[in-house]
């Protein structure tokens, strides 16, 4: 082994080959994005922070599910719905399920309404135990800031047309 260099030493008859200079590379230059343009036809959107469905039940499945705190710090549920059929078609509503004790009914309801039932017992379930199932929302009007919105008033379980409705959802290709 060669002190130095920390190589073994050279076979008797072998060339040493002459070693390039050490390249100089040029520093990585990030990448220049240019900036993407959108466009997007907004014609047929009304302003305001919320949309007013007809007061009715519609044919939904839960898309989101979460637990988090309210602005005041409680802790709830908040379900994310979106409408399967008609002219909302698509649409999609939040709901609020508080974990107070004197709201917790509401939680267990709106659980069973998705197939998980609750009541009087300790129950234990994933996100995905909720999200994809179907359901019926009714929705009633509201107002907030002033404006003109709709909300999920009830959650109940799915009906066969419900199901109808979310296997032919489910068929549509999405491109």
């Amino acid at each position: 082994m060669n002190k130095q260099s920390g190589l073994p030493p050279k076979a008797a008859g072998t060339k040493s080959w002459p070693q390039p200079p050490a390249a100089s590379m040029p520093e990585p230059v990030p990448p220049v994005f240019e900036d993407e343009v959108f466009t997007e036809d907004f014609r047929d959107v009304e302003s305001g922070p919320g949309f007013v469905i007809p007061e009715g039940t519609y044919h939904a499945k839960v898309v989101e599910f979460e637990k988090s705190d309210s602005r005041s710090g409680n802790p709830q549920y908040v379900w994310r719905f979106r409408i399967l059929a008609g002219e909302h078609k698509d649409a999609e509503l939040r709901y609020w399920t508080s974990l107070l004790p004197q709201a917790r009914w509401k939680v267990v309801e709106t659980l069973l309404a998705v197939g998980i039932k609750a009541a009087g017992s300790i129950v234990q379930f994933k996100r995905s135990d909720i999200v994809g199932k179907p359901c019926v929302i009714e929705i009633a009007q509201d107002t907030f800031e002033g404006q003109a919105t709709s909300k999920v008033r009830k959650v109940y379980p799915p009906n066969a047309e419900t199901l109808g409705v979310l296997k032919a959802d489910s068929d549509e290709i999405p491109f």
